[in-house]
C-alpha cells in the first residue's frame, strides 16, 4: 500500500515566479495514473487495514494525504476528490487559527517563490550568528534534508539554514528582518483553509488530523515543547468539531525530524497512526511496530508529480 504526500496543488501565480507547486492539471493526471495502475483505498478499507494490521485488505492501493491546510486544498483538491468519489487525510497546523499568523515555514516558501535563492541565502548568512545555530544534529540535518527536492541555486541551503539549523526562538525575528530588507511582507490573508471550510471538507468525507501548532522540527524541542505542540493542536481540533480517529503527521518528515519522545507522546495521547516521509510502501510490520511513523512517498516520485 502506498501513502502519497502532497503540499501545494494550485495554478501559476505571476507574483511568485520561482514558487514550487504541483499544477492542478498534473494533479488530475496523477490521480488518473494512480486509478489506472493501483486504485484508491476507501475509508472503510483503511480502517480494516489498521484494525487487522494487514495491508492486503487494501491490496496495492493508494492513500492520499495533504499537509498544511493551505487554501488550495479547499479550492482545488477538495472539489477534485469529491468529483471522483475519493477521500484524503488533511493535516492541519493550528497556529494560523490560534494567532492569525502565518507559519514561518510558509513564509520561507513565499520568499523562495518571490526572490532568487542565492540572494536569500546571502541575506540570511549576514544576519545569522553562531549562537543562533546549535551544533547538535547539524551534520544529520545537512545530510538528510531536501534530498528529494530539485531547487535552484541557494534555495535548499536557505531553507535548511532557516528551518533546521536556526533555533526556533530566533527564526521568526530572522524572517522579519529578511523580509524588511527585501521590502516584502510575505503574508497572505487567505493562505489557509478557514475553520468553516475545514468542517465543510470533513462533512464532505475528508479526514482531518494534527500537524502540530507551529510546524517545528520536533526533534529540536525538549519534552515540554513537544507536549505543548501536540496537546494544543489536538485541543484546537477537538474544539473545532473534528471527529474520527486521532491521526498526526510529522512536520518536515524523515527520522531526523522527530525522536523517541515524540513517538511516546503520540502513544500517550491516543494517536492511532502518524505519517513520516519515507519512500517505500506500508508493510504489515509498520502497522504492528511502527504505527507512529508510517512511510509516505512524496508525490514527485511518481509520474506527473514533478513540481512546476
Amino acid at each position: 500500500m502506498k501513502a502519497i504526500m502532497y503540499h501545494y496543488v494550485r495554478e501559476a501565480d505571476s507574483s511568485l515566479p520561482n514558487f514550487r507547486y504541483l499544477h492542478i492539471d498534473n494533479f488530475r493526471r496523477q490521480l488518473d495514473h494512480f486509478d489506472a495502475n493501483y486504485g484508491f483505498v476507501s475509508r472503510q478499507e483503511w480502517a480494516e487495514v489498521l484494525k487487522k494490521r494487514d495491508v492486503s485488505v487494501g491490496q496495492n492501493k493508494v492513500l492520499l494525504t495533504f499537509d498544511d491546510a493551505m487554501s488550495c486544498h479547499f479550492t482545488h483538491v477538495f472539489p477534485e476528490l469529491q468529483d471522483r468519489g475519493l477521500w484524503g487525510i488533511f493535516y492541519v497546523p493550528v497556529q494560523p487559527y490560534l494567532t492569525g499568523k502565518m507559519l514561518d515555514v510558509h513564509r520561507v516558501h513565499l520568499l523562495c517563490g518571490a526572490f532568487e535563492g542565492d540572494r536569500l541565502l546571502t541575506l540570511a548568512r549576514d544576519l545569522v550568528s553562531d549562537d543562533m545555530i546549535p551544533f547538535e544534529k547539524r551534520q544529520d540535518f545537512h545530510q538528510k534534508t531536501y534530498t528529494t527536492q530539485t531547487n535552484v541555486s541557494g534555495v535548499s541551503e536557505f531553507k535548511r539554514l532557516i528551518n533546521y539549523f536556526c533555533e526556533e526562538r530566533f527564526r521568526a525575528q530572522l524572517l522579519d528582518e529578511i523580509m524588511a530588507e527585501l521590502g516584502s511582507t510575505g503574508i497572505s490573508s487567505d493562505f489557509y483553509v478557514s475553520e468553516t471550510e475545514l468542517l465543510e471538507m470533513q462533512k464532505g468525507g475528508m479526514m482531518l488530523g494534527s500537524h502540530t501548532v507551529s510546524h517545528p522540527v520536533m526533534s529540536k524541542l525538549d519534552e515540554g515543547g513537544q507536549t505543548r505542540e501536540l496537546h494544543l493542536s489536538f485541543e484546537f481540533l477537538d474544539r473545532l468539531g473534528v471527529v474520527g480517529p486521532r491521526t498526526y503527521c510529522h512536520p518536515y518528515g524523515g527520522f531526523h525530524s522527530f525522536d523517541a519522545t515524540t513517538v511516546a507522546l503520540l502513544d500517550d495521547i491516543g494517536v492511532q497512526w502518524s505519517f513520516n516521509v519515507e519512500s517505500r510502501d506500508i508493510e504489515n510490520a509498520d502497522l504492528s511496530r511502527g504505527r507512529q511513523h508510517l512511510p509516505r512517498y512524496d508525490c514527485n516520485e511518481f509520474p506527473h508529480g514533478s513540481a512546476s
